[in-house]
């Protein structure tokens, strides 16, 4: 046995040095017996220097009395403690230094009694990557908590919320209590929730590594906002998923301002593809109640005498029963705006002008929905847009009108010219070769026969010449229909004897200035009626306005007629009610026998 020893404890030392941690083999009575290599290294001390010394001494001074304590405890009631205990050891070198340690203790009974083998790893590097992992970590949260516009958080495997920011509280509603341990999906409208939004966002991100949209998101008080989000999976070393980073931010804002600018685009581009007046209206009250979440939207036109409101447009609940209706201006928001030539902002409702050259032609009005929000000054600078292009609208399909009736207006000409010169030319030779016979012929019945033909030559001479002037409405076409009303009646009195009284409203007139050739054709064919058929002495020619429609009347004091029996000669009643109706207007015709006749046109505005 005694030859074996030598050879046994050589291979114990090979052993222990050959051990990464340092080795420090501890007597009961606290002394050193045994070391490595390695605790040589790392205390800076000789073998020879530790064999012996009290454990103590490789304890920090402050440290050395406790350490006597816990060294009898553990003698007491020695266990094997491994290492990653996390207990705050500290290890003094030779040069006086310290380093943090982590200790494993194992008792071992030998001839000598109890011994403990320490073994001894310095985690310098260990506890400085520690602290940095907390000062990163710290840093971290301070970074994710003073993030107000952005709401951080982090889900779970399953979409459970694992993690809380206050810029999420800020921007959800929800305190970290009510939230964490919940189902993302809580975000999400009910329409999204049913259709499997949540899940598929996730199968995606967990997929693909990332998912990003943008989309309408609900506040813990049902609020919603229109949200940027991005869901970032997180995977350790191995791959696998440890959850999900989840960032959001509220970008209503520039949603709305995208939405109104298209909304601005898509009418402009409406107005220059032609659409008609009413569609174009129609289109901005949509967008407007639509873009500023108002209740009801309307387009009102004012009438001549600025005291009533006609609805050309509106959108809203009942909007399709309000088109056509009249509303007195006096006492209203577009009174207020009237007065002060700007928008009016109250409680509820918006109002905004439209003005053409100066000139107010209506109003842009919207009202708050029940428990809606207040209008703010964007909203007053989005309807001031939307109520100049109403005006552009207005204007542009009223001049495309005008162009359509100018074009037209050369057609009449170019077959006016050629009646005048051709069929009228010829009829009026035919007349003086027919009364040149019948002053040479003897028999009496065949001159008045050919007097009788003459006489209707003559008023078919007379009825082309008057559909020529329809034709070529002179001023009427260059917008004066006033004055070229006024001519008609001068000629009904040169002409026909008849004296007329004329009672025209100039600014509706003006307004009409895109339908003058139809009215002066009416009103010359109502005129030449008068004078040829109904023996007046005198008559009365106006032009007035009604709510939302414009009215023509000729009234004589001739000798009637029965409207309900068919009369023969002239362009007939028929031929003016088809006019009228052309117009999209109505014609009515009151008369008595003996007690003369009224006819009334009414041409909706």
């Amino acid at each position: 046995m005694d030859s074996t020893r030598p050879v046994e404890m050589g291979a114990l030392e090979q052993l222990l040095d050959a051990m990464p941690d340092a080795v420090v083999v501890v007597a009961a009575s606290g002394r050193v017996v045994r070391v490595n290599g390695r605790a040589e290294e790392l205390s800076g001390y000789s073998r020879d220097e530790l064999i012996g010394m009290a454990v103590e001494e490789l304890v920090p001074e402050g440290l050395r009395q406790s350490h006597l304590g816990h060294r009898a405890a553990y003698q007491r009631a020695p266990t094997v403690r491994t290492m990653g205990t996390h207990l705050d050891i500290r290890f003094r070198r030779r040069d006086g230094s310290e380093f943090p340690a982590d200790i494993a203790l194992s008792p071992v009974v030998t001839d000598q009694g109890v011994q403990v083998v320490a073994s001894v790893r310095d985690i310098t590097a260990r506890k400085r990557a520690e602290e940095e992992l907390v000062r990163a970590q710290e840093s971290f949260r301070l970074v994710v908590e003073g993030v107000r516009d952005y709401a951080i958080l982090m889900l779970d495997p399953f979409g459970r919320v694992r993690s809380w920011s206050p810029g999420a509280m800020r921007l959800n509603g929800f305190a970290a209590g009510e939230i964490l341990g919940r189902h993302f999906s809580i975000f999400y409208t009910p329409e999204d929730q049913a259709a499997g939004k949540p899940a598929r966002e996730l199968a995606v991100a967990g997929e693909a590594g990332r998912y990003e949209e943008e989309g309408w998101r609900v506040r813990k008080d049902d609020s919603r906002y229109w949200a940027n989000v991005v869901i970032t999976a997180i995977r350790d070393s191995t791959g696998k998923l440890l959850g999900f980073a989840k960032i959001a931010r509220d970008v209503t804002e520039r949603k709305r301002q995208d939405d109104r600018l298209r909304a601005v685009v898509e009418i402009a581009q409406a107005a220059l593809e032609g659409h008609a007046e009413q569609e174009l209206l129609g289109l901005i009250v949509r967008r407007a109640r639509e873009l500023v979440e108002a209740g009801a939207s309307t387009i009102g036109l004012l009438e001549p005498e600025q005291e009533t409101l006609t609805i050309a447009a509106t959108d809203g609940p009942g909007a399709d029963a309000l088109v056509g209706q009249h509303v007195p201006v006096a006492g209203s928001a577009t009174a207020q705006a009237l007065t002060e030539r700007q928008p009016i902002l109250l409680d509820g409702a918006l109002v905004v002008l439209l003005a053409s050259g100066g000139r107010a032609i209506g109003s842009l009005s919207v009202s708050g929905a029940p428990g809606g929000r207040r209008f703010t000054d964007g909203d007053r600078e989005l309807l001031g847009l939307f109520a100049a292009q109403a005006v552009v609208a207005i204007d542009y399909t009223r001049v495309r009108e005008e162009l359509e009736r100018v074009a037209v207006l050369e057609d009449r000409e170019r077959i006016g010219r050629e009646l005048h010169d051709g069929a009228i030319q010829a009829l009026f030779a035919e007349g003086m070769a027919l009364q040149g016979l019948a002053t040479v012929t003897a028999d009496p019945a065949l001159r008045a026969r050919l007097e009788r033909t003459v006489g209707r030559l003559d008023e078919v001479i007379r009825d082309l010449r008057n559909y020529i002037f329809g034709l070529r409405p002179g001023l009427a076409a260059d917008r004066h229909l006033a004055r070229a009303l006024q001519e008609l009646a001068e000629q009904l009195e040169q002409q026909h004897g008849v004296a007329c009284a004329v009672d025209i409203d100039q600014a509706l007139a003006a307004r009409l200035a895109a339908r003058a050739a139809d009215v002066v054709q009416i009103t010359r064919e109502a005129l030449s009626n008068v004078g040829r058929h109904a023996a007046a002495t005198t008559c009365r020619l106006s032009l007035y306005a009604e709510p939302g429609a414009a009215v023509l009347e000729v009234d004589d004091d001739g000798q009637g007629f029965d409207p309900g029996k068919p009369r023969e000669g002239g362009w007939g009643l028929r031929n003016l009610r088809e006019r009228a109706a052309g117009m999209g207007g109505t014609l009515d015709i009151e008369s008595v026998p003996g007690e003369g006749t009224t006819v009334t046109l009414r041409m909706p505005l």
